[in-house]
């Protein structure tokens, strides 16, 4: 029996082609909610990008958030945070101040880059989302790193890193989080908090963040607009976002 579903938000919850939730999935999530099932976002993305996009609106029970490493409960409290280890975060301030790398930073209190490139703006445009604005680091904790650039180039940057790996999200960004570290890391502790297991799990998605989280739980759907190594380890292919693919995997299923 399915008790909790994750939901990815970009390309999954929110269409970018139409800056919005589907009407279908908000009403599927609606029913959802009244059969008694928790929602809860899994997601790249940190709380304060999330206020700004059409999901603000809905209401969750818990939020796995820049991918897994900061983990909230419906109301915004901490339930659990699992910061970038404090030898990387140096090594990645430096790289950050020789400014070679669009790099965004991401505490508690939101994200700031070093520098804006092509790039990055193409990377933010595809996700609906603005540019982060440009600041300096402070001492504060680091949950995520947003690098941006060549995708082979920037793969040499976790090997300085040993504590630290990559989640690609677009062809010019790549979040850089810890090792132990992921979706799935934040979904198993959003579970066992809540006396759950994998086994009482369901999640959708569609980019390559998504692929262990998929794989895991007991039923991992892939979206019809997906990318297509994730369409072959689902569980099942729904239809596109802008296709009703949230409801139609909630009938599949018999959620609703």
């Amino acid at each position: 029996m399915i008790k909790t579903i994750f939901f990815d938000v970009d390309g999954t919850l929110v269409s970018h082609k139409t800056d919005s939730v589907p009407g279908s999935t908000k009403r599927t999530l609606e029913l959802l909610r009244e059969n008694g099932i928790k929602l809860v976002l899994a997601t790249g993305r940190d709380m304060s990008q999330l206020k700004k996009l059409p999901v603000k609106d809905i209401k969750f029970d818990g939020y796995v958030t820049m991918n897994g490493q900061l983990c909230l409960d419906e109301n915004g409290k901490e339930l659990f945070g699992n910061p970038i280890d404090e030898v990387d975060t140096e090594k990645m301030i430096e790289l950050i101040k020789e400014k070679r790398v669009p790099i965004t930073t991401i505490g508690k209190e939101g994200p700031y880059i070093n520098f804006v490139t092509d790039q990055v703006v193409a990377a933010q445009k595809a996700v609906s989302s603005k540019v982060a604005p440009i600041g300096k680091y402070h001492g504060e904790e680091v949950y995520q790193f947003i690098a941006y650039g060549d995708r082979n180039e920037l793969k040499t940057l976790v090997d300085e890193l040993p504590n630290c790996k990559l989640s690609w999200w677009n062809e010019y960004a790549v979040d850089i989080i810890s090792k132990n570290g992921g979706k799935l890391a934040g979904i198993k502790k959003y579970l066992e908090l809540q006396n759950q297991t994998l086994d009482d799990a369901m999640a959708f998605g569609d980019g390559e963040n998504d692929l262990e989280m998929l794989k895991a739980v007991k039923v991992g759907v892939a979206m019809g607009n997906g990318e297509e190594h994730v369409k072959q380890i689902a569980d099942y292919v729904t239809t596109d976002i802008n296709k009703d693919g949230i409801y139609n995997a909630s009938m599949h299923y018999k959620l609703i």
